[in-house]
């Protein structure tokens, strides 16, 4: 087997693995598969030619783009809550942690 064959087959079990999960799975595994088809990208473009059978499996991986993307945009909109709870904290805590001296000086007045 050619590097761009086992480059092909690990971007297709990945991609297999990934999208017949339920729920996404964590950034890395994503991160780990966008890294293996930039490599089997730039192992394409590094061709003169590609065999019948390796286009074939090549146009194979785009069956799970659809789903692999949907997790990918779940992991994304849950990073975004999240950033926005950290942020919405954050002001709430600016809000009532800010007291100064100077704000809460009482004067007596004189009997």
């Amino acid at each position: 087997m050619d590097k761009m064959e086992q480059l092909i087959q690990e971007v297709l079990t990945e991609s297999d693995r990934l999208a017949r999960l339920a729920q996404p799975a964590d950034y890395e595994a994503y991160v780990e598969l966008t890294e293996l088809r930039e490599a089997l990208a730039e192992e394409v473009q590094g061709r003169y030619t590609i065999s019948d059978v390796e286009r074939a499996l090549l146009n194979s991986i785009s069956q799970y783009d659809e789903i692999i993307l949907g997790h990918m945009k779940t992991l994304m909109q849950e990073a975004a809550a999240g950033i926005q709870r950290i942020n919405s904290s954050k002001k709430q805590k600016a809000g009532y942690g800010n007291t100064s001296s100077h704000e809460s000086i009482m004067f007596d007045k004189g009997v």
